[in-house]
């Protein structure tokens, strides 16, 4: 098991820290390669391999009828949902989803890594609600 680690290892601001299989977590939305015309991914990648990951990504434990109804409020901005639209047991199954952090768990699995931390936060608003406070410290590294 190869994890990558946040410097938060068992909480952060209030939410338990899992470590949580790569595979298992569907990414919510697109990798970034650039960001205002900038290379964005590869930066964080670099930085990633020098630095290690300082938060961990923001997961949410989810409903596949939870995922449905994100997708008809986001649409294109969220990539295509995990599972084929039918109505089974849609509210009982569950799964990991990122809404913040999707590039650092694509990096992840680039860089072989079995198991990333994880935030364990209450629902999608909240780990979206987060996001911008979350990117803060990097506004000058990543994003100018």
């Amino acid at each position: 098991m190869k994890v990558l680690k946040s410097e938060y290892p068992t909480e952060w601001e209030g939410f338990e820290v899992r470590e949580l299989p790569v595979e298992d977590i569907w990414q919510s939305v697109p990798v970034a390669e650039k960001i205002v015309g900038k290379p964005f991914y590869s930066r964080v990648k670099d930085d990633i391999k020098m630095n290690g990951m300082h938060f961990p990504i923001m997961c949410v434990h989810t409903t596949y009828r939870t995922l449905e109804e994100a997708k008809e409020r986001f649409d294109k901005r969220i990539n295509e949902l995990p599972f084929w639209h039918n109505t089974l047991g849609k509210n009982k199954k569950m799964i990991w989803s990122v809404w913040g952090g999707s590039n650092r768990l694509a990096i992840a699995n680039d860089l072989g890594y079995t198991h990333i931390d994880a935030a364990v936060l209450p629902s999608i608003a909240r780990a979206i609600s987060m996001q911008k406070w979350m990117r803060k410290p990097y506004e000058n590294t990543y994003y100018k």
